[in-house]
């Protein structure tokens, strides 16, 4: 295990990464754009999405959907009647 007191002195004494002299500008740039472009949007607005999207749920929930009935499916081919558990168990 290495100590964390040399790796610690190792990077001190490495010199600074020169990307960091431009970091000030970068930052001012930054803020300066959201000035001009404006602020996000305020939590009120994701609020009101969610209250309006709540009352659209519940509303459609309430509404009586029309009945629908799915075709029984054998995977076999076979009908039902026709399957050995029930030709096994007649007595002929």
């Amino acid at each position: 295990m290495t100590n964390l007191d040399g790796m610690l002195q190792r990077l001190s004494d490495l010199p600074t990464d020169p990307r960091l002299a431009a970091i000030d500008d970068a930052v001012i740039d930054a803020l300066a754009r959201r000035r001009t472009h404006g602020a996000p949007l305020p939590g009120s607005v994701f609020a009101i999405a969610a209250g309006l999207a709540l009352t659209i749920g519940l509303v459609t929930s309430l509404i009586p959907a029309s009945e629908s009935h799915a075709a029984t499916i054998n995977p076999l081919g076979a009908s039902p009647a026709l399957a050995p558990s029930t030709l096994l168990g007649t007595d002929g």
